[in-house]
């Protein structure tokens, strides 16, 4: 019983120290959740280019000798869009200090996106190539999505400060997103297909304090999201039914943190003036 009782003791004793050496360490306490989300100075604006991967899958012609048909086969092929174009905006919301300059951050945005696709019906040779066929079908997609994930950030942006010049990120979350795709030239035969996906996400960002926080980041998705799906054959321009699949984006963004130039130190998840309480602050 007295063991049992030192034990309770001990345990209440730590239980108790736990919130006392955190308000030891930091100087300021943690803000509610939402009003990170309302301060301007971690709001970002971007604009992205973007490269598309897919895949095919349906019933094509197949030609020989002097474009002479000699039937139809069905395959499944990669394809590739067009450079696109879209925007973002959005914010990251540090949830815990790891450092003197650096922490874990929630990262929500709102992107669109524009890509297109070319040459959606090529026929097939005997030689196992493909070719233009005469009449081209071609798509766009639009997309929207709000990727959310968890930043590891070391910096400029992650302690929100001008006294450091360079900041870097490191994330990995997923990308719920609704597409919206047409092909041209034959919208009486297919029409617009909307479609949602739920993809996982990893990126990079690189960070530089010059007046405001600019930044560069490259993001990669992956996963498959259907997009279109004819199940039937279109005269002049497919020979049965076909499915058009995304399997992954790339994109490169240039991002500005428009009021950063309001950025000062004293927030809880920089730490770093709790070790130097006589620092001039920004």
């Amino acid at each position: 019983m007295k063991l049992f009782r030192s034990l309770k003791i001990c345990f209440a004793v730590i239980l108790l120290s736990v919130p006392l050496s955190g308000f030891a360490q930091y100087k300021f306490e943690i803000r509610p959740f939402m009003s990170y989300l309302r301060d301007a100075r971690r709001w970002e604006l971007g604009g992205t280019y973007m490269f598309t991967t897919g895949t095919f899958n349906g019933v094509i012609p197949i030609y020989g000798f002097n474009n002479h048909f000699l039937g139809d086969t069905t395959v499944k092929r990669n394809i590739y869009s067009k450079p696109g174009f879209g925007g973002s905006l959005g914010v990251t919301v540090p949830f815990a200090a790891l450092g003197h300059i650096s922490c874990f951050a929630l990262s929500i945005h709102l992107m669109g996106n524009y890509f297109q696709w070319e040459d959606l019906n090529k026929t097939y040779n005997l030689d196992g190539t493909f070719k233009t066929a005469p009449y081209k079908m071609n798509g766009k997609t639009i997309q929207l999505g709000l990727p959310v994930g968890i930043d590891y950030k070391v910096g400029c942006d992650a302690i929100a400060t001008k006294r450091l010049k360079f900041g870097a990120s490191l994330g990995a979350g997923v990308l719920p997103h609704v597409n919206i795709t047409s092909i041209d030239s034959v919208n009486d035969a297919i029409a617009p297909e909307a479609n949602i996906g739920f993809n996982p996400y990893v990126k990079a960002e690189g960070a530089i304090f010059i007046g405001i926080c600019v930044k560069v980041r490259a993001m990669y998705t992956m996963g498959n999201v259907e997009l279109i799906n004819s199940g039937k054959a279109i005269t002049g321009y497919t020979d049965g039914p076909f499915k058009i699949t995304n399997n992954s984006h790339m994109m490169f963004s240039l991002i500005i943190m428009p009021f950063s130039y309001k950025w000062r130190e004293t927030a809880w998840y920089n730490d770093y003036d709790s070790y130097n309480w006589n620092e001039k602050l920004n």
